[in-house]
């Protein structure tokens, strides 16, 4: 499958037909077991009909599902609306960023982890449009992808939404992004959007040194039954990890990272202090900021 052409297949019904086939039964003997017929079990497996809860359960405890698992296909049957991505054009642009959100919204985890810039999920529009802008694109080009980007941040609020982990080093806080007041708000809204029950936001902090990530950042996204999927982004576009050793080591790195991050406590202080160091006259000195940041994280953390 072209991923320049098409979209994954990560929605429920492929989750239900990965299922059937690790219990390694036909469409036919599983429409035997559930009284239906073979034709219903595949229109379910191919997205052509949309099975509600009951069925859900079902079809799960037929294939031997854990108690886990059978709990987030039910919740993502109940979630679902039975739509699906709506992007402004079809061009390269947006069929990779289609296939990124299709990841997101399907996923029961999303791991973010960003080395330089605050992630897409919790930026601003004023701090996303600074970003935009570093290349020359036309003025209504530059709207479209700022749009799609902000629309993108519904998953933060959406009711059985998947589980939203965010690693971001430290020196992403210190980056005055469009001067003092853009940057303050940003590191708010940070502290804000960790609010939301599904959200959790933890920092690396600059005194870690060298440390696994420092190559690049990277997305983890991880579903009910289907495999782990990790994506790449660069200036070109990005890649879409499918093969079990690579996926393997990002995942053991975003692990690795979790663990030496600070908790989510000591994040949350660390991004209200960089906060309160920014004025919004735009007279902050952001190496002061970064300066005393670190002193103060050395010395044992943030203070309250």
């Amino acid at each position: 499958m072209s991923r320049e052409s098409k979209l994954f297949r990560v929605n429920l019904a492929e989750e239900l037909r990965t299922l059937r086939k690790q219990a390694e039964m036909s469409t036919r003997s599983v429409a035997a077991e559930l009284g239906t017929s073979a034709a219903w079990v595949s229109r379910t497996e191919t997205g052509a009909r949309q099975p509600n809860q009951d069925e859900v359960t079902s079809l799960c405890r037929l294939y031997g599902a854990t108690d886990v698992l059978l709990r987030l296909l039910v919740e993502k049957a109940a979630a679902s609306d039975g739509g699906g991505i709506e992007l402004p054009t079809l061009d390269t642009y947006t069929d990779q960023l289609a296939n990124v959100m299709l990841l997101e919204n399907e996923a029961h985890r999303v791991t973010e982890y960003e080395l330089a810039l605050v992630p897409g999920l919790l930026q601003t529009t004023q701090y996303a449009r600074q970003i935009l802008s570093t290349v020359d694109r036309a003025p209504a080009e530059l709207e479209r992808r700022l749009s799609t980007r902000v629309g993108r941040q519904t998953l933060l609020s959406r009711p059985n939404g998947p589980e939203l982990w965010f690693l971001i080093d430290e020196f992403a806080l210190l980056r005055p992004i469009g001067g003092d007041a853009v940057m303050r708000e940003q590191l708010l809204n940070i502290v804000k959007q960790a609010q939301c029950p599904n959200v959790r936001v933890r920092i690396v902090p600059s005194f870690r040194g060298a440390y696994p990530g420092l190559d690049g950042p990277f997305a983890v996204y991880e579903f009910a039954a289907l495999n782990t999927y990790v994506y790449l982004e660069d200036r070109r576009g990005g890649t879409f990890l499918t093969d079990s050793p690579g996926v393997r080591q990002y995942v053991a790195v975003r692990d690795e990272l979790w663990t030496e991050a600070l908790d989510e406590e000591q994040s949350l202080d660390l991004l209200r202090e960089a906060a309160e160091r920014l004025n919004d006259d735009g007279t902050g000195v952001a190496q002061e900021q970064s300066k005393r940041i670190r002193d103060q994280v050395r010395r044992g953390g943030v203070p309250v």
